[in-house]
C-alpha cells in the first residue's frame, strides 16, 4: 500500500527518490513497534496513508509500549564503531522525512511521518538533464 502510493506518486507528480526515502523510513518505523513496542506480546498496527499535491503522509498506531521520542535517534549520526544491533532506526526515518512527530495518547502510540515533495527532484532535475 505504501509502495504503490509512492509509485503512483512517482510517475504521476514526477520526482525521483520518494520511494526509498519513504519506503526506508516506513520499514524503520514497523520494524521497531514489532522489535520493541510489541517485544513481549502481539497487536495490531494502523497504518494511514495520505497524499496530496506537496506531501506525503504516513501515520502510524500501535498499543504497544511507549518511548521517549525525544531521546531516541537524535539528528547527528551515532557512533557507527559502537554501535548495537538496533539503534539506527530513528535516525534513519528521521534523515530521510521532512517531518516527524510522536505522541502516546490514551495508551497508543501515534507515529506521524512527513516527506514534502518538493524535497524530490523532478526526473529531469534527478538525471541533469
Amino acid at each position: 500500500m505504501v509502495r504503490a502510493a509512492c509509485q503512483h506518486v512517482e510517475r504521476d507528480r514526477v520526482r525521483s527518490g520518494l520511494e526509498w526515502r519513504v519506503m526506508s523510513a516506513f520499514n524503520e518505523a514497523f520494524n521497531n513497534v514489532v522489535e520493541h513496542a510489541y517485544a513481549e506480546r502481539e497487536g495490531e498496527v494502523e497504518v494511514c496513508v495520505q497524499v496530496d499535491d506537496e506531501r506525503v503522509v504516513l501515520r502510524m498506531i500501535d498499543q504497544g509500549s511507549g518511548f521517549d521520542f525525544t531521546r531516541s535517534g537524535a539528528t547527528v549520526a551515532p557512533e557507527f564503531e559502537t554501535l548495537s544491533d538496533g539503534g539506527m532506526g530513528m535516525f534513519i526515518i528521521r534523515t530521510v522525512m521532512s517531518e516527524v512527530s510522536y505522541v502516546r495518547r490514551r495508551g497508543h502510540n501515534h507515529l506521524t511521518m512527513i516527506k514534502r515533495l518538493s524535497e524530490c527532484p523532478g526526473a529531469s532535475e534527478a538525471t541533469g538533464g
